[in-house]
């Protein structure tokens, strides 16, 4: 039955890829190429007249920055494709992301200690795929399912430290941290409780900044700059019309009508700083904002100081899932992949069902909602991401004992 359920989401999201242009992907891939070319990808416009293989449609010529707004790192993940045609590119990039969804529900089931648990995980995975979150993360051709995959590998080779390769996963965690910046707070953790995973975290950590460096070595300086400046216009809510471009009618053999074709996804800005502009607060500073996660996190840990890692990890990958809401960035629903871990690890992790993720289950019927009656009114688009959120800040303070716990009590 769960096969047949994933068979028939899956079919939902190759029928959306099918009609639209997978716009965030298209930015990705046009990064990468830039790059590649010494172009930085995070300033540029394209014009007529341009190679069409450089021509990402979403661009605003009115804006000073691109929608490239990934690291040099993660454009680099991109370059085995990069040559390929755009639109085999869409399908082979939503396949990758089922295997990748399939992938992290395979390390958790793998982890799994009781046939109920794995019941449980396999439920979860496959109603969360039918959630406006995941819709869009396939339909979009985001990248938040390449990160959870590579943090499902960590966490769960991480669980226990005699299990798996503490150097290879050492690696993965410092991959992470360049991939995306927030990960950087797995760097403190590892020096509290998984020292053995350092030596592999730096060289992860050198190889990602290093490898983009060989193809641009401008790469980082310019993602750095673009990113300040991609704040401070959002932080001012800046952000004018397009106005009327000239594109070519057929780009890559796919004419433009379908690349620039979107589903009607209701939109809703569910980040912190969107919370305080609609208070009256803008524009706040972004590391003020910022702190609110971090000093938070220093508190956390402290105050978790001497648990069992086990018992830490699902409250270390909702601390994830929650600091994407401090970034001075638009917050879509498909961050809400990031909560796949969260409530996964609190189920493998705990003897029972954790009260945590009621928060998170009752999200779901939410989220199907909020696919099936799009558009739906703005407030109610908002029910999902609270509920995850709540679940996720439950998950800081609920920390069971283990079956290990147990077991080793016994």
């Amino acid at each position: 039955m769960v096969a047949v359920a994933l068979l028939v989401s899956f079919y939902i999201d190759l029928s959306n890829t099918e009609q639209g242009g997978a716009v965030d992907l298209r930015n990705r891939i046009t990064g990468v190429r830039l790059l590649t070319h010494g172009i930085d990808p995070y300033r540029y416009i394209w014009h007529e007249g341009a190679p069409p293989e450089y021509c990402d449609l979403r661009n605003n010529p009115h804006l000073p920055v691109s929608k490239t707004t990934v690291t040099p790192t993660l454009l680099m993940l991109y370059l085995p494709v990069a040559s390929v045609p755009y639109r085999t590119t869409q399908f082979l990039w939503l396949f990758a992301q089922w295997m990748m969804l399939l992938g992290t529900a395979w390390l958790w089931w793998h982890a799994c200690t009781t046939p109920l648990m794995r019941w449980l995980v396999a439920l979860f995975v496959t109603g969360f795929s039918y959630t406006q979150a995941w819709r869009w993360e396939a339909e979009r051709g985001q990248s938040y399912m390449l990160l959870a995959f590579l943090f499902a590998y960590w966490l769960t080779t991480t669980m226990d430290s005699k299990r798996g390769n503490g150097f290879v996963a050492g690696c993965v965690a410092g991959l992470l941290v360049v991939l995306r910046p927030p990960f950087s707070l797995l760097l403190p953790f590892l020096a509290l409780h998984r020292r053995g995973q350092i030596i592999g975290a730096i060289v992860g950590l050198l190889l990602g900044v290093a490898l983009p460096l060989l193809m641009n070595p401008a790469g980082w300086s310019d993602y750095f700059s673009a990113m300040q400046t991609n704040s401070d216009l959002y932080r001012h809510g800046i952000n004018p019309a397009k106005g009327p471009q000239v594109f070519p009618s057929v780009i890559e053999g796919t004419p433009t009508t379908i690349l620039s074709r979107l589903y009607p996804f209701s939109y809703g800005d569910f980040s912190a700083h969107a919370f305080l502009h609609r208070l009256g607060f803008a524009p706040m500073p972004a590391l003020p904002i910022l702190l609110v996660v971090v000093v938070p996190f220093v508190l956390w840990l402290w105050w978790t100081h001497g648990q069992s890692v086990e018992r830490l990890l699902p409250g270390l990958a909702a601390w994830f899932f929650l600091a994407d809401l401090f970034l001075p960035a638009i917050r879509y629903s498909y961050y809400d992949v990031l909560i796949l871990n969260v409530v996964l690890a609190g189920i493998v992790t705990a003897k029972k069902f954790p009260w945590a993720a009621w928060p998170c289950v009752i999200a779901l019927p939410m989220g199907w909602g909020a696919y099936a009656l799009s558009p739906v009114p703005e407030a109610l688009l908002y029910l999902p991401a609270f509920f995850f959120t709540l679940g996720a800040i439950l998950f800081l303070f609920h920390l069971p004992h283990t079956i290990a716990e147990t077991e080793a009590n016994a």
